[in-house]
């Protein structure tokens, strides 16, 4: 059994099958002469598609719309996130207000399912 990781409006993981073939694409395919433009939202959405094997006429097990992304869990996903901690002083003096920033920038790679300080972040999607 793989499992892969969801992305759309809803995030979440399935288990499928080693043997099953996992397509990816518009909801429904574009006919001849079509343009962009004239599809609707609905056709435009990406839809992940899981069928029982590769084999041709092999049934169809689950078709998600809405996907923006995927990847099989085995893949190791990182992310750059980056941080600021700082602060804005006002200062006064005999020539008015003066504004200072102090603003420490620090940027990091943290794998899926980890919080900036290094964590698990309790995601379950």
């Amino acid at each position: 059994m793989r499992e892969l990781r969801v992305f759309g409006p809803k995030n979440f993981k399935i288990t499928i099958p080693d043997e099953a073939k996992v397509t990816f694409g518009p909801w429904s395919p574009p006919t001849e002469g079509a343009k962009y433009q004239d599809r609707s939202d609905r056709a435009l959405a990406g839809t992940l598609r899981v069928y029982e094997t590769a084999k041709q006429g092999a049934s169809v097990l689950a078709v998600f719309s809405g996907v923006t992304s995927f990847r099989d869990s085995v893949i190791d996903y990182q992310e750059e996130v980056a941080r600021e901690e700082g602060a804005i002083l006002w200062k006064s003096d005999h020539e008015g207000y003066r504004r200072e920033e102090k603003v420490k920038r620090h940027t990091s790679f943290l794998s899926d399912g980890e919080n900036e300080e290094g964590g698990d972040d309790g995601d379950t999607a």
